[in-house]
């Protein structure tokens, strides 16, 4: 099943919350780098440990943010890092937007999305030496924050 159109989604990656101060640094490190440096090692990293044919042949996104899929917003869906150009700390957690193509012609499936959250968290924690971050797909309206949002017609 394809993501809704009407809804923003977001891959989102933390640590647990009894995690130690070592742990934050670690993760705050590999956050960094996701958001303000070459991030292509680590797609490579997540493709290696996709299950799905179609995820492990995603390109790499040629954008200052990097991510997965291909560069045309019009045609191609994508999953794109936060992009940090200042370095400026948001929170603690890696996050991710999934886009799918303007024109419709390619969109995302939970599967896909499922598979690439499982292949991230594996990968990080790998790098943690620890099973300590967990992932989750966020959904919101992209109509949430009009006044008129619960606002109905038949009213």
């Amino acid at each position: 099943m394809n993501i809704l159109d009407t809804h923003i989604y977001k891959l989102r990656f933390k640590l647990d919350s009894d995690a130690t101060e070592k742990y934050i640094e670690k993760l705050n490190k590999i956050k960094e780098e996701s958001e303000t440096t070459d991030n292509k090692y680590l797609v490579e990293e997540i493709k290696n440990k996709c299950k799905l044919e179609s995820n492990k042949n995603l390109p790499y996104l040629q954008r200052n943010e990097g991510g997965l899929g291909g560069n045309n917003n019009q045609n191609n869906k994508q999953i794109r890092f936060r992009f940090n150009f200042n370095s400026y700390k948001f929170d603690d957690d890696i996050l991710l937007s999934v886009l799918n193509s303007d024109l419709k012609n390619e969109k995302w499936s939970y599967e896909e999305l499922d598979d690439i959250l499982r292949s991230l968290i594996k990968v990080l924690n790998k790098k943690m030496y620890r099973e300590c971050v967990k992932g989750c797909i966020e959904i919101f309206n992209n109509n949430m924050i009009d006044d008129n949002y619960f606002d109905s017609e038949t009213d």
